[in-house]
């Protein structure tokens, strides 16, 4: 038999007085409300929950006649509380975001997964790639300059002299010591000639 996509699931737990979240613990899960009438049944006759402040046959006989009028409140049930939610589908993924979401990455072969994880953009389209790159290669321009910006774009990004100067940057002062040049080395001069 199919399940039903429109069918709620109710989940019996057994819990404290107070019903605090930490101390429930699921007993059942049912889609069929009988079915969860005769659990909670056997439940007050066993004597771990209770209906309306009594347990065992009195709380059971309680419970029978709310039952039998169609009157059955979950709120009157102590020691036990009973949460109702949507029998989910794998179709229900294409409504929810999160749900979608999740499927999709579930499904990535290694690769794309991957990729996404270690932040490739191999998988975006042309132009937004171009879109997000033009603006990281603008907040390095804006954050760094000379020296740094040159080792950031050669270091960080792995561009080439080549790409860097494509990409409108004016570093060439840099390019034709880049091997041995040092920013340290640099700086140890500047310090030898001031003293």
């Amino acid at each position: 038999m199919k399940p039903d996509d429109s069918l709620t699931v109710y989940v019996l737990y057994g819990c404290t007085l107070s019903k605090e979240r930490s101390s429930m613990r699921i007993v059942s899960a049912t889609t069929d409300e009988e079915m969860l009438h005769t659990i909670i049944g056997a439940q007050i006759l066993g004597g771990t929950m209770d209906y309306r402040g009594f347990s065992n046959m009195k709380g059971f006989e309680q419970f029978r006649a709310a039952c039998r009028a169609g009157d059955v409140r979950y709120s009157d049930l102590d020691y036990g509380f009973v949460e109702q939610t949507k029998n989910l589908m794998l179709t229900d993924c294409a409504k929810e975001p999160r749900l979608e979401k999740a499927y999709r990455l579930l499904n990535l072969s290694e690769r794309e997964f991957n990729a996404i994880r270690s932040g490739s953009l191999e998988n975006l389209g042309a132009d937004r790639t171009c879109l997000i790159l033009d603006k990281a290669l603008s907040w390095a321009a804006r954050n760094y300059a000379g020296w740094d910006l040159y080792q950031y774009l050669r270091e960080e990004l792995g561009m080439s002299n080549e790409e860097i100067s494509h990409a409108g940057f004016e570093l060439d002062e840099f390019y034709e010591d880049e091997t041995d040049y040092e920013a340290e080395d640099d700086y140890e001069e500047d310090c030898d000639e001031e003293l």
